[in-house]
């Protein structure tokens, strides 16, 4: 058990599994694992599973860092550990961005090269994958050479998979977790923490009933972030039975970011929905410069308060219309700055988590409501509590939903009163949330013309539709973009609209010149184009109307999703720029309102029928003058003849195979393209075959591609052309395998990201190659220091760019101690000079950060003598060595006497 050859054999036995054999294997394995543990007794050396799921789940282990490695610098990094010839065949295969991973396409150079049977141990991985992700790309080589004399290619092909953290298993982190034991996913959610999860179970001792039954299997600690809790949606109609059962507390529902606020006693931590820490931004501590909450927030906590945790919302706080701005206003409250004289974060506390070293998790929710109370004190436009208020029967909701329509809210949030803390669940928790866009009939609905749309990731088939109103209909027509929608529609009726719509897409915009229809669609492009008298009419809701410049209409619709397909209604009786304009004027009466950018849509109160209303069912309209949904049907045309001077004229192209995305084309559809440009499609490849088009990579592609004799691109390059476009010359993202002179073709026209910077960039295009250049993650890759040295040169010269770069590749550390500042003026002084050592390209090493610096800066006033300064340094070093010079004792006044002589 302790071989990692064992997980790696187990690794590649699910990978290849299907899916009852995939959970099988895992299964096996965790219960072979409990009895290995079993049978070493008890005591500090009894294993732990918690090494193995740091391997297993590698996407969940936080307590690892990030490895800084994508797959084309760990591509570098291993040909550089095998001491490989760049110019070799086998080394330009492994570094191309191919569509198998890089741990497939490394399994040949390996062979030979590194022992059949490993002899490494878990342990030992372990400490390996520490050492990458403390040491950074840099150490990356050296570990890989440790790694590939003691590793197998199977154990090699794994611990590829497990630095670019995606195993490819096919089977979900959660699931995995429930494999290991039936509670784990559920303490995971409350402490994000593999190593305290496995603490948890390994201790107990427990079945997965006792974990499951206890109130506060989620332990929830401070400076360790929590999934956090969230609504599920709650049909008006259903709110009578609810309170008939139980009690509820109504909160206002708050428009702004999800946060947690942890503080431990010293230090502070803020972190968003999703766990990122913004603590640097609001403050770690009360006496951060730059802290933009913290040192507010903490004069706010009672005195008896020795750690706690919040639960709320960061909430954009406006001084001069003393308000909260709403997240559609298009403030990021994480990018407020101190200096702002407007704009300020104000956090809106609902919950509390933890409270004095107890976690609250399985405490009712009126007794944590009790404790928030007595642990913070409110602040107007600093910290808040949120509003709550009793529900003592459903006319009194009713009055309290009316209430907060008329105030122009969000919506209301109902809590059940002894409702425990359930991290990152939200079915059955006791948590629900109202909007007036889920009532029918409360909220203004808007029929909108589809005028475009866009690909999914792939660009296989359109996965969303840009949407608009008319501006007139007559004597030209004129269609403006409104908003972009994705959401409301079932599979199926995804699949009918677009083989409904595919054969009207155009690839350009559509201006029918003088007398023609126009159709404006703002800074919002979309990939494909529609004609508005081959278009269709969509029902669309959301919760409020917001104005935008990324429209063409000057509105957008928040949240929109579709209610309804509207094949009765025609082009022109779609909704008008004038009606929109119209709701959107309701919002200037309304008090208070002035300055705000949304309107919100409710366009009357609940009633009690609202409550006992059945629910709905649409029933489809009859066609008035327009065909239904029939695909098949609609404007049934004959092949078009070949475009003339087709690119493919005279070529034979075979289609392979399709993609299995719902909506994807057809391979009749692709040979259909294949004759529209001129060329001739073919059942199998010969010689003379042109391309090779496949949707998806099957095994008689693979083999065709292995071969090296034919160029086999995407399907995306067929339906890039259309029906009606130009097609193009292969670019390197069409490319699934290319020949010799076609790979040398496209390396003297594009870099390696695949840009060729002489093509029109679009927001899509743009957005792919970003996605290139990050690898796997789609995550753009950092600049080297040459990189952004030969960058800044290009676009300051080399004057100014040596000048504002001064202090590049200096390290810097302030001298601090407790007889160090003569008062606190001296100590904002040092602290503006070092704050223009950074400005000037230097690094600025604070107390929290080990590590040697190049110089040690010394304010004014400081009493301490060279031996006592230089201890200090060596202190804050943490046992690096002195390299060179070692490190310079300077005045802080050195720095901008260096600036001001350049």
């Amino acid at each position: 058990m302790e071989s990692f050859g064992v997980l790696s054999s187990l690794l590649e036995k699910v990978h290849h599994a299907q899916r009852p054999g995939k959970e099988a294997a895992l299964r096996k394995f965790f219960q072979d694992f409990e009895r290995y543990r079993q049978s070493c007794g008890e005591g500090p050396n009894r294993p732990s599973i918690h090494a193995w799921l740091r391997l297993l789940l590698p996407g969940l282990d936080r307590e690892r860092k990030a490895y800084g490695l994508r797959e084309r610098s760990l591509a570098e990094a291993y040909v550089r550990a095998l001491g490989l010839d760049r110019r070799s065949e086998d080394v330009q295969r492994l570094l191309s961005a191919a569509s198998d991973d890089l741990a497939t396409r490394l399994s040949s150079l390996l062979h030979g090269r590194c022992p059949a049977v490993g002899d490494l141990t878990v342990t030992e991985v372990n400490a390996r994958l520490d050492a990458i992700a403390d040491g950074g790309p840099a150490a990356a080589r050296t570990e890989l050479v440790q790694l590939i004399e003691r590793a197998s290619p199977l154990d090699q092909r794994w611990l590829v998979r497990i630095l670019l953290r995606n195993l490819r298993l096919a089977v979900s982190s959660r699931r995995v977790l429930q494999l290991y034991h039936p509670s784990a996913p559920t303490i995971y959610d409350g402490a994000s923490d593999l190593k305290q999860m496995v603490e948890q179970i390994e201790s107990r001792q427990a079945t997965a009933d006792e974990l499951l039954d206890e109130p506060d299997g989620a332990v929830i600690r401070p400076l360790h972030f929590v999934r956090p809790m969230l609504c599920q949606r709650l049909e008006l109609r259903q709110v009578g039975e609810l309170l008939r059962r139980d009690a509820y507390w109504l909160e206002t529902k708050m428009d702004g970011e999800r946060f947690q606020v942890h503080w431990d006693g010293e230090t502070f931590r803020y972190y968003s929905r999703n766990g990122h820490d913004y603590s640097e931004s609001f403050g770690r501590s009360a006496d951060q410069v730059g802290g933009t909450l913290t040192p507010m927030l903490a004069t706010l906590l009672a005195p008896s308060v020795r750690s706690l945790v919040l639960d709320g919302e960061m909430m954009v706080f406006d001084r001069r219309t003393l308000r909260y701005r709403d997240k559609c206003d298009g403030t990021d409250v994480k990018a407020l700055r101190p200096g702002n004289t407007q704009l300020r974060p104000c956090f809106c506390a609902y919950d509390v988590l933890h409270h004095n070293g107890r976690s609250l998790a399985g405490v009712p929710y009126a007794e944590r409501a009790r404790l928030l109370a007595e642990s913070v004190r409110e602040q107007f436009g600093f910290l808040e509590r949120c509003r709550r208020v009793r529900v003592r029967d459903p006319p009194h909701l009713l009055e309290l939903i009316n209430g907060a329509i008329d105030e122009r809210q969000e919506g209301v949030v109902l809590k059940r009163e002894d409702a425990p803390y359930r991290p990152n669940r939200r079915a059955g928790t006791g948590w629900y949330k109202i909007k007036p866009d889920y009532v029918d009939g409360l909220v203004v609905d808007f029929d909108l013309l589809v005028l475009g749309g866009f690909y999914n990731q792939r660009r296989t088939y359109v996965n969303a539709f840009l949407v608009g109103v008319a501006a007139r209909t007559t004597p030209r027509p004129e269609y403006l973009s409104v908003a972009k929608v994705s959401m409301g529609l079932g599979t199926l009726e995804w699949q009918q609209l677009n083989q409904t719509l595919r054969p009207h897409w155009r690839t350009g915009p559509v201006d029918g010149g003088e007398g023609g229809t126009v159709v404006q669609c703002g800074q919002t492009v979309p990939d494909v184009w529609i004609a508005p008298a081959d278009s269709i009419t969509l029902q669309l809701r959301g919760s409020e109307l917001v104005r935008s410049d990324s429209y063409a209409a000057g509105y957008t619709i928040r949240f929109p999703r579709i209610v309804t397909v509207r094949p009765d209604k025609l082009p022109d009786e779609v909704c008008t720029l004038d009606e929109l304009e119209q709701v959107a004027g309701s919002n200037r009466a309304a008090p208070n309102a002035g300055g705000q950018r949304a309107t919100k849509l409710a366009k009357r109160h609940v009633t009690l029928e609202d409550l006992s209303a059945p629910p709905t069912v649409s029933k489809a309209k009859a066609p008035r003058k327009r065909a239904a949904l029939v695909p098949l049907e609609r404007n049934p045309e004959q092949e078009p003849p070949p475009l003339p001077g087709g690119m493919l004229h005279g070529r034979d192209v075979c289609v392979m195979s399709v993609g299995s995305q719902p909506g994807a084309a057809t391979i009749d559809a692709l040979e259909r393209l294949v004759r529209r440009h001129g060329g001739r499609a073919v059942a199998n490849p010969t010689p003379a075959t042109y391309a090779i088009v496949a949707g998806r990579v099957t095994f008689k592609v693979r083999k065709y591609m292995e071969t090296g004799r034919w160029d086999v691109v995407r399907d995306e390059w067929l339906l890039r052309g259309g029906t009606e476009g130009r097609l193009e010359a292969f670019r390197p993202e069409d490319m699934l395998s290319a020949t010799e002179p076609t790979r040398m073709r496209l390396a003297q026209q594009y870099d390696r990201y695949g840009d060729s910077y002489t093509r029109p960039t679009t927001p899509t295009s743009f957005g792919a190659l970003l996605r290139r250049m990050g690898g796997d993650t789609g995550e753009p890759g950092r600049l080297t220091d040459r990189e952004v040295v030969r960058g800044e040169r290009m676009l300051l010269g080399v004057r100014l760019a040596t000048r504002m770069r001064l202090f590049r590749g200096l390290t810097g550390r302030l001298y601090r101690s407790a007889q160090a500042w003569d008062g606190q003026v001296a100590e904002f002084r040092a602290q503006r000079d070092m704050l223009r050592f950074v400005q000037y390209g230097g690094r600025w090493l604070r107390d929290s950060e080990p590590g040697r610096a190049r110089y040690l800066f010394v304010a004014p006033g400081t009493t301490a003598t060279v031996q006592e300064m230089e201890r200090w340094a060596d202190q804050m070093a943490a046992g690096e060595p002195a390299s060179g010079d070692g490190t310079t004792l300077l005045q802080v006044r050195w720095i901008g006497r260096s600036i001001e002589a350049g």
